[in-house]
């Protein structure tokens, strides 16, 4: 799994955990809630920055996330 399917795979994970739209993600991050379904559906992909944010606010680790995908 590429290092953008796994961190998709975990902001939809940790969104759905926390009870959070992609309307309310996207305004605590400055962003468009069509951005947010774009980059869960795979047809955007995230900047570094916006993943940080988006990672922040869902509580879930770069770090992680990339070290699973080294491993694999």
């Amino acid at each position: 799994m590429t290092y953008l399917e796994e961190f998709k795979k975990e902001m939809m994970r940790a969104r759905s955990e926390i009870n959070l739209s992609k309307s309310d993600l996207a305004r605590k991050i400055s962003k468009s809630p069509s951005f947010i379904c774009d980059i869960e559906c795979g047809r955007k992909k995230p900047s570094l920055e916006t993943a940080f944010d988006i990672s922040k606010e869902l509580g879930i680790s770069l770090d992680e996330i990339l070290n699973n995908t080294l491993i694999e």
